[in-house]
């Protein structure tokens, strides 16, 4: 079952003494989050946002309706924002990474099934999917057009592995 709300970013600090929050984003582009126009937290409450400006080092600092003073902003220190699902652009052919963890691994050619999407590993060059094989071992498969055929949410994702690569 597809979540309503996506993870999107922590707040790590605060930032000035007017309210505004210092922001460390989990989405692949940063500047998605100044397209969103509210946030929430997980215990339900949200938070227009007034203004979003880009930092050094990929951070971000964030206005939020309310929260005016350093002491408002506190609080808010290591708390996950949220965004409903459908304020959230995707590019046509993309997917979010929670919706493809735990979708079948299948071989293109002949439906071989060889696991499970385990994990997206995006601090590398380029992402790897991290296949948990039926024996228990990890596979980390580049995620790459040579290797990924297709992505289908409902059904799996197909791939062309080279010899080796599962056993």
């Amino acid at each position: 079952m597809k979540k309503d709300y996506l993870e999107i970013a922590k707040i790590i600090n605060t930032h000035g003494v007017r309210g505004a929050v210092k922001l460390e984003p989990w989405c692949d582009h940063p500047d998605l989050l100044k397209r969103i126009k509210r946030l929430y937290l997980e215990n339900g409450s949200s938070f227009a946002v007034a203004g979003v400006k880009s930092l050094n080092g990929g951070y971000l600092v964030a206005e939020l309706s309310g929260i005016d003073t350093v002491e408002k902003a506190i609080p808010l220190k290591n708390k996950v924002l949220l965004a409903k699902r459908e304020d959230i652009p995707v590019p046509k052919g993309a997917h979010f990474i929670c919706d493809l963890i735990g979708l079948p691994v299948i071989d293109a050619e002949t439906n071989r099934q060889y696991g499970t999407l385990e994990d997206v590993i995006q601090n590398t060059v380029q992402e790897l999917y991290a296949v948990k094989t039926p024996d228990g071992s990890t596979v980390l498969l580049p995620a790459v057009p040579a290797f990924i055929q297709k992505i289908d949410e409902e059904a799996g994702i197909f791939v062309t592995p080279i010899d080796g690569f599962f056993h």
